[in-house]
């Protein structure tokens, strides 16, 4: 991974006062020492983290100057948050700590005070977390290699950091663990130094990680679970009138804590298409396993996060048709099926005018366009972003996964999206597009995924109200889209 690294030039600082004077602290040969440089070379990068994280690992030891230098958070401690701090230091990502300032005391062995250079914004959750591997693989070293590629980090070169060693599952399975800060890193891979799981997102709504298959060798299927919880949540199941004439079943998943007689909370809501596919309760009968959405909050809650209310919206048999917008005519090579005179539109008010309106009137939840999200993947992901546009003023947020957006050219497509005013970004949704790239379905779908954010931007989409996330290894299937809600779920309603 490409590292970032922070020069700070070499400044000696003097406080005077009428009654004694401050010192800067330095060590032996008279050196300037600086809250980060525990390596002591005058410079704060990626390296002191790495040194601090061998010292707790007891790789190394840090002399007495070392440790002064390594407390970047000055607890007067030297632990993970430690290299964390640094690594948002050296990531450029705002914080209240003095890395890289010079240490300014009385005594040059003591960590003084000194006013932060920058603000911290605050933030809804504490982004320090620990996440939990179930070694039900057998491996006898367990390694995490953390990183964010938007700007540059990595907790270590591959095959990045060695897990501790937590305890054993009622299963016999040697549980390991990691703090991380997930403000700092986005993504995990698990491995033993030769195999190697997939890549999967990392966010206040991460816990737990399991290999689910171990094919291939080169990205290992993942499956997730809250550490430590025993209760996912009650989810209930009811039958609504579809325009077509059938009864259409809709799936309602309420959090722990949910209290049907609390009116006071009210809670947020995402509503998911393809709702067989979604929930704990539906694994012995979903179509290549599920998304497992209702653990993802699980863990949310987990980390000290507030529950959110899922609603699964099935499909029928004829679902390329429902899930087909009528953007314009289908590009030919998709001329055919259910793609042909899609019944989006009705789709999209169903959830709208039907789906909706029952949450509302049954449970405690917010009706604000900001507290509800809407969200699918494939055609799903192409008639979750329909139902939101169309629908701004009731979902203030979209998760648009492996979208099926190449079922039109970009003509009708800019000729749709010319229809909307985007001249009020308050009264706009906050859009995840993602997409992968690990099969010839994901490859194919990916040039008009990654398009669209572009081709919104240049009619006047806000850029920050809209996000794109590629996964170069991840296919078209539950696996990879149940990897990435935990960031869906934190970035769409800014938990963190």
């Amino acid at each position: 991974m490409k590292k970032i690294v922070v020069f700070i030039s070499t400044i000696l600082v003097l406080l005077l006062s009428l009654t004694f004077m401050v010192a800067v602290s330095a060590d032996d040969t008279g050196s300037t020492l600086y809250y980060g440089d525990t390596d002591l070379n005058s410079s704060v990068n990626v390296k002191d983290a790495t040194l601090i994280q061998k010292h707790l690992a007891m790789i190394v030891t840090l002399d007495e100057t070392q440790l002064l230098c390594a407390d970047a958070d000055l607890s007067e401690a030297v632990n993970i948050k430690d290299a964390t701090v640094i690594q948002k230091h050296v990531a450029m990502l705002p914080q209240s700590y003095p890395v890289g300032e010079p240490i300014i005391g009385d005594d040059p062995t003591e960590p003084g005070t000194t006013t932060p250079s920058t603000t911290q914004p605050e933030e809804k959750m504490d982004t320090n977390i620990t996440i939990y591997f179930s070694n039900n693989v057998g491996w006898s070293t367990v390694n995490a290699y953390l990183y964010n590629e938007s700007v540059g980090v990595e907790n270590a070169s591959w095959p990045g950091v060695a897990m501790t060693l937590h305890g054993t599952n009622d299963f016999g399975e040697k549980i390991y663990k990691m703090e991380v800060d997930v403000s700092v890193y986005n993504r995990v891979v698990f491995n033993n130094g030769k195999s190697q799981t997939m890549n999967a997102s990392l966010s206040v709504a991460s816990s737990g990680f399991y290999i689910t298959s171990q094919t291939p060798k080169s990205g290992m299927q993942l499956g997730i679970y809250a550490f430590d919880e025993a209760n996912y949540g009650k989810m209930e199941t009811v039958n609504l009138n579809y325009p077509d004439g059938y009864q259409k079943p809709i799936y309602i998943w309420t959090p722990n804590g949910y209290d049907p007689e609390d009116t006071s909370k009210e809670y947020k809501v995402i509503y998911l298409l393809d709702g067989q596919n979604q929930f704990l309760d539906h694994s012995a009968t979903a179509f290549n396993g599920i998304w497992a959405t209702d653990k993802t909050v699980t863990s949310l809650q987990h980390n000290g996060g507030e529950g959110i209310i899922l609603v699964g919206i099935d499909n029928s048999r004829n679902r390329d048709n429902e899930l087909t917008p009528d953007i314009g005519p289908i590009i030919p090579q998709y001329a055919y099926g259910g793609f042909l005179n899609g019944t989006g539109e009705r789709f999209s008010d169903f959830v709208a005018d039907t789906v909706m309106p029952y949450i509302c009137e049954n449970y405690n939840v917010s009706d604000k366009p900001e507290d509800n999200a809407i969200a699918g993947s494939s055609s799903g992901g192409l008639e979750a972003f329909y139902i939101g546009m169309e629908h701004m003023d009731k979902f203030g947020n979209i998760g648009s996964l492996s979208p099926a957006f190449m079922l039109f050219d970009k003509a009708d497509w800019d000729k749709y999206l010319d229809k909307f005013d985007f001249s009020n970004p308050d009264e706009l949704p906050r859009i995840y597009f993602y997409n992968g790239g690990g099969d010839s379905l994901e490859v194919e779908l990916n040039p008009y995924a990654k398009a669209m954010p572009q081709w919104m931007e240049a009619l006047g989409y806000p850029s920050d109200k809209m996000i794109f996330a590629y996964e170069e290894k991840n296919q078209h299937n539950e696996t990879a889209w149940r990897c990435v809600m935990p960031e869906i779920v934190t970035w769409l309603f800014e938990l963190q």
